[in-house]
């Protein structure tokens, strides 16, 4: 600031008392630091069933296969990772449901729920996590799952013998007997996916995801409407204030 007194611009210095310079960093160092969480372990496995976690040889095992998540999650694109068509996946899978449908069918696997794949950066923090499951087990599950449709299929069509008798059609298709059944990863891929939807941790896990949305929102809207009713009552209150006549 100045002064202007005879001709001359007297320059006043604005600053603290005691003339020391003021620090712009100082408000800051108050300030508590900020703390990162704890960055998980991406070694942590969880072994089912959990009486082989000794036993269980899954490192450098060709007989354990791989699914990550994204291999049949709908949100994601083929460059992202995605490895089965897009009407058999499913949204936003996680470890803890393919473990669930593993459990299910009885295969043996192991669960690392903090591992990143590679090929989607986004899995390393918004859905981290994959699953090594035994696949000379679940082949011989799906053999297993296999003759039992086709032995259900038969016990049906013994049954409609006549009918079949009389329109010559089959529904069991024709199986040769020499064939061997193949379990490709592929399949495994395809059927855990669509067993997922029907498995009661992820309905109660999808539940609870939108009991907590609703509240989120319903927070939303009061704060909303607080805030609208203080403003409403600051411009009425300014707004009733009187102007009165100057005081010389």
């Amino acid at each position: 600031m100045g002064k202007k007194g005879g001709g001359r611009v007297i320059m006043k210095q604005m600053g603290p008392k005691g003339g020391g310079m003021m620090n712009p960093l100082a408000d800051m160092a108050q300030q508590e630091p900020i703390i990162l969480p704890t960055k998980p372990d991406s070694t942590t496995t969880y072994f089912y069933p959990r009486n082989q976690a000794y036993s269980m040889n899954y490192k450098n095992n060709s007989n354990f296969n791989c699914i990550w998540p994204t291999y049949i999650d709908a949100s994601k694109t083929v460059k992202e990772g995605r490895r089965i068509g897009k009407e058999r996946s499913i949204n936003c899978p996680t470890v803890e449901d393919i473990s669930e449908v593993l459990q299910d069918m009885g295969v043996r696997h192991v669960m690392q729920p903090f591992k990143g794949y590679p090929r989607d950066v986004e899995s390393r923090w918004d859905n981290p996590g994959r699953v090594l499951y035994d696949m000379t087990q679940m082949e011989r599950n799906m053999e297993l799952r296999l003759q039992q449709l086709e032995h259900d299929d038969d016990d049906d069509d013994d049954n409609e013998e006549e009918n079949d008798n009389d329109n010559g059609n089959d529904s069991v298709p024709n199986l040769d007997d020499d064939d061997e059944f193949v379990v490709t990863q592929k399949s495994v891929w395809k059927i855990v996916s669509g067993k997922i939807e029907g498995m009661p941790g992820r309905k109660q896990r999808l539940e609870e995801k939108k009991r907590l949305e609703e509240e989120e929102k319903k927070r939303l809207r009061d704060e909303a409407r607080m805030r609208a009713v203080v403003s409403k009552k600051t411009a009425t209150s300014s707004g009733s204030k009187k102007k009165g006549k100057k005081k010389r």
